[in-house]
């Protein structure tokens, strides 16, 4: 459909061009358009671009007041609206302005897939709805490793709906994707909302209903989930969560598997020890008890004297003996646990091990432990939501861990799994070093060959250590504070999509991917799957004998 023509009283060039729109027509900021020009060849070129500026103003009025006499009727104005359009493609590929006067014309169809290049796209993921109700696609080689992969998702807390769409894009891969080689493993890190992902949202309105089919998607919650929580206390096999029923279980390590991978790291994540001689001991200790696993008989951990450690209190008791020996002048204990160090450090590090014990000690079982798998189910929820934060770092640390192991240890990359970490700049801070941002920086780096995909949400990328960012593909904001957004993390926000930003309301959201050479503002449907007990909708189940009456 023809909306207007290049205009010819602003300067042309191949990367952006000004439409004059024709009477009756309605061009807003994002919409997709076209011009088709004619070279002197006669070779036809059509200039693919997005919207980027609207204005409206006054012909033939020279003063401020003179809208109040063009109202009236007394002067003879022309009401001119005009909107500027940044080139995104052109086709065929010859780089000279398009002439005034050229047609411009809403893409629609295949053009549209020109101008955003979603024919190019081999696998295309459904992102969202743009205001006009056109499907954005996000090109799933960016998202699985092909050519790029991982997600950064900013915003605000509470307004930028940042868990929400990282979760509508997990939802959009599993049932998109042909691929059944696909899993998700989610953090919850903020309430019980993700507890009930399996469940259908009763309070879903037609109209996300709808949104929800235009997108290829049906309204329904996720299928295959399984849920991990924290065990009760006191007794393992139960777990300690509202939600009780045969998907959801507790999960823990067993003080062998403990010692054999080194979880003790995860216990010294608080704060920056890297000037202290703590972490020196931390790695001493963490490969002592590596050796003493090894060393003992299964599923059992033994010290040097043929001791049983089953707890963490247990180990707690073996540091305690050796640094009281080392104070009465008998250090041979001492040295087979902390080596050299002063006695300084061995209290100083006895102190934060004593402080993490008190909120990691029910995951850690004498004799037993029930483990995360992640391959198991199409969707592994973990729930963390009510630990301290000690706590938080430590199953975060301990499960990402034994993860890219496991997946290093594979010749291919399949299952592929994606990874969904919220408030990821507790985990990965720009300044300082701890055992989980090593992890978390592997998986950004190397991630991509084994299968070990990011979607990561924070309030503020710029907080972020920039390597994660750097090897994150697809970049997502949400509605972002000012001082913020004029970081140099968001220098992907071209125009004025910075400006923007501060304004967008929940449920909208700024997308960049390598593929489109400008942003992309879009919508996205509420959740068919329900984000807490209220909604769920109620199940019933109708006997398989009704139908004989």
């Amino acid at each position: 459909m023809r909306v207007g023509i290049v205009l010819g009283t602003t300067p042309i060039t191949p990367l952006e061009f000004w439409v004059g729109v024709e009477k009756d027509h309605l061009i807003q900021l994002d919409d997709v358009l076209y011009a088709e020009t004619q070279l002197a060849n006669g070779q036809k070129v059509k200039f693919y671009g997005v919207v980027q500026e609207v204005q409206k103003f006054l012909e033939g009025a020279q003063w401020v007041y003179d809208a109040h006499l063009a109202i009236q009727g007394v002067i003879p104005v022309n009401v001119a609206y005009i909107a500027k359009v940044a080139i995104t493609r052109v086709e065929p590929e010859f780089f000279v302005p398009p002439s005034p006067g050229d047609p411009v014309y809403f893409a629609e169809g295949e053009e549209l897939e020109k101008a955003l290049y979603y024919d190019q796209m081999k696998v295309k993921i459904p992102a969202g709805l743009t205001r006009s109700g056109q499907v954005v696609y996000i090109n799933y080689h960016f998202l699985d490793g092909t050519e790029g992969a991982h997600v950064s998702i900013s915003g605000m807390s509470g307004v930028a709906t940042k868990t929400s769409y990282a979760l509508f894009l997990l939802y959009s891969i599993l049932n998109k994707v042909q691929d059944q080689r696909i899993r998700g493993l989610i953090f919850n890190v903020k309430g019980k909302d993700l507890l009930w992902l399996d469940k259908k949202n009763k309070n879903l309105s037609p109209e996300d209903e709808k949104a929800l089919k235009k997108l290829g998607l049906k309204a329904e919650p996720f299928k295959e989930v399984k849920f991990y929580v924290p065990p009760y206390e006191g007794n393992p096999t139960v777990p300690d969560a509202e939600r009780q029923d045969e998907k959801v279980v507790p999960f823990f390590w067993s003080i062998r598997e403990f010692a054999e991978e080194g979880l003790i790291r995860f216990m010294f994540v608080e704060e920056d020890e890297s000037k202290s001689q703590v972490p020196y001991l931390v790695e001493r200790v963490a490969n002592k008890l590596y050796y003493l696993a090894k060393n003992s008989p299964e599923g059992r951990l033994l010290d040097d004297q043929a001791r049983d450690i089953e707890s963490l209190e247990d180990l707690e008791e073996r540091f305690s003996e050796a640094i009281e020996q080392a104070e009465g002048k008998e250090r041979s204990l001492f040295r087979e646990w902390f080596g050299d160090a002063s006695l300084q450090t061995a209290r100083a590090f006895l102190r934060r091990f004593s402080r993490a014990s008190r909120h990691i000690k029910r995951f850690i079982q004498p004799n037993m432990s029930s483990p995360i798998n992640w391959e198991e189910n199409k969707l592994s929820v973990i729930d963390i939501s009510g630990l301290h934060h000690i706590a938080q770092m430590f199953v975060v640390g301990a499960v990402l861990k034994r993860l890219f192991e496991e997946k290093e240890k594979r010749s291919n990359p399949y299952p592929k799994v994606f990874v969904l970490l919220d408030e990821l700049n507790k985990y990965a801070p720009k300044e300082g070093w701890s055992p989980i941002k090593d992890v978390i920086l592997d998986i950004a780096e190397r991630g991509r060959s084994l299968g070990v995909i990011l979607i990561g949400a924070q309030q503020t990328a710029s907080e972020i250590e920039k390597r994660i960012l750097a090897n994150s593909a697809i970049k997502v904001v949400g509605r972002m504070d000012s001082s913020e957004v004029l970081s140099k993390e968001y220098e992907f926000l071209v125009g004025n999509f910075r400006q923007r930003a501060l304004m967008l309301k929940k449920g909208t959201m700024i997308l960049y991917q390598p593929d489109i050479p400008s942003p992309l503002m879009l919508k996205f449907p509420k959740p068919p799957w329900a984000t807490r007990r209220q909604e769920v909708e109620e199940e019933i189940h109708v006997p398989e004998d009704f139908n004989n009456f």
